[in-house]
């Protein structure tokens, strides 16, 4: 142990590179010693064996430190769809949200795919700066898996707790205190399945009545919601280069598309000019 001039030792602090701060983390969330950890994650007990962990560190998922994956051992649940709970229809929807990755980590694991539950987690060290990339990385992991996890070290933490950073981030917040443990500080188990730009049914409803379709309003309504579904998806494989699986009603959908006429964007541009020369001045008084 170093000594100082005086002849008192001296306590030197060394601070944890990303890899030792995620080997600790890993040690804690399987020993079941994160503080508030069922906040976020559903992580079994010795006593109730009734799901499984696996780590996926980031060469399984690229861009992403860690993917945590807990898989429900219920294997005989009906494969009769019921939503019982806000969290049930959320599972249900992520399936279809996310199939490629839900599916992909399903076939490796010899598990159905509604029985799992996959987060991502990245981390900042006390040797990493917290800059423009944070929100980044965590906006690409809702996109992704639709939650994202991000765990602070020691100085990291003291700092974000202290100025209420935490808040700012759309994400759920694990520190390292000082009594050297993990610790939750901010949750949400919530999963971001629509985009953000879906408007509500009611908006809808009346865009359509005040336009003269009043009929078939849900299956107008399904239909855009299908074709959001489907850009999310192509839209995570053009950020990840991931292959993207489509279903087989989204297949038939995109197919269905060809009956309709090409959209000619000239002739509107046209017809909206025509339309706005044509209004008086006294349409807007």
């Amino acid at each position: 142990m170093p000594i100082s001039p005086s002849g008192k030792s001296l306590i030197v602090e060394i601070k944890m590179n990303e890899q030792d701060l995620q080997k600790l983390f890993i040690e804690s969330l399987l020993s079941g010693e994160i503080q508030g950890i069922d906040e976020i994650i559903e992580i079994p007990s010795p006593q109730k064996a009734e799901k499984i962990v696996r780590i996926k560190r980031e060469a399984y998922f690229r861009y992403f430190d860690l993917v945590i994956g807990v898989i429900s051992l219920q294997r005989n649940l009906p494969t009769r769809i019921k939503i019982e709970s806000i969290d049930m229809y959320d599972r249900y929807h992520n399936l279809t949200m996310r199939t490629s990755e839900l599916l992909a980590f399903a076939r490796e694991e010899n598990c159905r795919a509604d029985l799992v539950d996959l987060i991502p987690v990245e981390f900042k060290s006390d040797n990493d700066s917290l800059d423009e990339r944070l929100p980044r990385q965590v906006i690409n992991a809702i996109l992704a898996f639709g939650r994202s996890v991000v765990v602070f070290d020691k100085k990291h933490t003291a700092r974000i707790q202290k100025y209420g950073l935490f808040r700012l981030l759309p994400a759920s917040i694990i520190g390292y205190s000082n009594e050297s443990r993990f610790k939750v500080i901010s949750s949400d188990k919530r999963i971001v399945g629509e985009s953000l730009v879906k408007p509500q049914k009611s908006t809808f409803a009346k865009i359509l009545s005040d336009n003269g379709l009043i009929d078939n309003l849900t299956a107008i309504y399904s239909h855009i919601g299908m074709t959001q579904r489907i850009y999310q998806k192509m839209l995570f494989n053009q950020i990840f280069e991931e292959k993207i699986d489509l279903l087989q009603e989204e297949i038939e959908f995109l197919s269905g598309l060809n009956k309709n006429p090409n959209f000619h964007e000239k002739k509107q541009i046209k017809k909206i000019v025509r339309d706005s020369i044509n209004r008086k001045i006294t349409d807007y008084a």
